[in-house]
């Protein structure tokens, strides 16, 4: 279980029973090596510290706490309204044990939905036209209204929602935050199980897999006491600050203060002076270049210019990396690259050349390659520096996105202070080759460092949480 695992919500999955059309119980049935049981528990249990099954005490209570149905017999209602009973929080995520496509990122994105709508008994996706109700957060007041319809013979879910306040997300709205309808995807009939069993490439899957392993007590990235000088100009002299795994960190500071100069010693292309750099809690300071090949499988940089290969497309760019692998088809690779540049908006534009391609874009397909990496930890070089203030603000969104639904450690390069705002949980501002604050965003507002205070003011961004 995550440490982090969320101690508000409840999540209850429905077991089910017997399958007719799959001819044994569908929980136990085995999905590239595992149960549906198991792989939904595990996903179940790395967002809740309190996951409960709905089903047969006596099948189901050597792998969780068990819920039984009160109105028996009578579908997935019977099974939602058993759970919301059982219940000691307000909000409850219900699950069907035949979706296998579920991620945790799409799990967490439903749950942030559902705390910024209170007043709401229901938040439930709609994809292609149809409710998702096995995949959807229900506070325990809802139960009242499944009570009365099951009370009444009722069994028909998605009748109860037009009597109760209801936040519906809609198929446009997932759709930007990077999910598609694969997620719902679920297995009923042994034709499914046996298409589904080929090599899996839903794209929220293949990146959350590679997630940091790094525990959540201690730094992913660390700085501790760096110092890097070009002949007599010291840029970083005993810079320290950390970054946590899932953390974003803004770097802030005027152009020459060493910012860009951080990656770079990062990513083993400038060896510190003196000091250590720590990533994947590893000591690289003194790594040889081979040995940091093995660190920039974890971390990856998208830089200022975006660094794409002129000769190639901006699919091969982005292929590129899942071809160094070696493990992949062509087919995959394609339906990879597809997702990748989907989720960063330039799906359009796969056959096209660099040089066909804005600034922004190109940055957008920077980071469409990097992600192909499977990086643990992406380092953004001013990605909005020489961009129209519309394209700042999608790069800006989308980098925010990309934190949300796959946890990546971020740092950020930057001057622009609206950007840190929308992405940073803490800022490190630099200022001649040293820190001179780390905090959150909030805090930098109230810093009354000098040079803070300035450059909060020559921006004219008033900062808030």
């Amino acid at each position: 279980m995550r440490n982090d695992a969320a101690s508000d919500v409840t999540i209850s999955v429905l077991a089910g029973g017997k399958s007719t059309r799959m001819g044994t119980d569908k929980a136990f049935v085995e999905f590239e090596g595992r149960t549906l049981l198991a792989r939904t528990l595990d996903l179940a249990r790395s967002v809740s510290a309190d996951v409960r099954v709905v089903g047969s005490t006596e099948k189901f209570a050597p792998f969780a706490s068990v819920v039984t149905d009160i109105f028996r017999d009578r579908g997935p209602l019977g099974g939602i309204h058993a759970a919301l009973r059982a219940s000691q929080t307000d909000l409850n995520l219900i699950l069907a044990v035949d979706m296998p496509f579920l991620t945790r990122a799409f799990l967490e994105y439903l749950l942030e939905q559902a705390r910024k709508a209170p007043e709401a008994l229901v938040v439930i996706p709609r994809f292609d036209g149809g409710w998702q109700p096995l995949c959807a957060v229900y506070r325990r007041e809802f139960a009242a209204a499944a009570e009365n319809a099951l009370s009444a013979g009722r069994n028909k879910i998605d009748l109860l929602f037009d009597t109760v306040p209801v936040r519906v997300i809609e198929q446009g709205e997932l759709e930007k935050a990077g999910f598609s309808s694969s997620v719902f995807r679920n297995l009923n009939t042994q034709q499914e199980l046996n298409s589904m069993q080929a090599p899996h490439l839903d794209l929220q899957v293949k990146l959350e897999v590679t997630q940091p392993t790094t525990p959540a007590t201690k730094p992913y990235i660390e700085f501790y006491e760096v110092s890097k000088a070009f002949g007599e100009k010291k840029v970083l002299d005993g810079v320290s600050f950390n970054v946590m795994p899932g953390e974003t960190v803004c770097i802030l500071g005027r152009s020459g203060v060493g910012k860009s100069v951080s990656l770079q010693l990062l990513m083993g292309f400038l060896k510190a002076d003196s000091g250590h750099v720590i990533v994947a809690g590893e000591d690289v300071t003194d790594f040889s270049e081979e040995q940091m090949e093995a660190i920039r499988k974890k971390v990856t940089m998208v830089f200022q210019n975006g660094a794409l290969f002129d000769s190639l497309t901006v699919g091969e760019n982005v292929a590129f990396p899942l071809r160094e692998t070696r493990d992949l088809n062509e087919r995959q690779i394609y339906e990879i690259v597809d997702g990748l540049l989907k989720m960063v908006g330039v799906q359009e534009m796969r056959d096209l050349l660099p040089s066909d391609l804005s600034t922004g874009m190109k940055r957008s397909v920077a980071i469409a390659r990097a992600l192909a990496a499977r990086p643990e930890c992406i380092l953004y070089d001013e990605p909005t520096t020489m961009v129209d203030p519309l394209m700042a603000q999608l790069l800006g969104d989308l980098i925010k996105r990309l934190k949300i639904q796959l946890n990546l450690t971020s740092i950020v390069v930057t001057h622009d202070m609206r950007l840190a705002q929308k992405l940073a949980d803490r800022v490190v501002f630099l200022h001649e080759g040293r820190t001179i604050f780390v905090g959150t965003p909030a805090e930098m507002e109230k810093s009354t460092v000098p040079i803070v205070r300035e450059f909060l003011e020559l921006d004219e961004v008033k900062l808030e949480v």
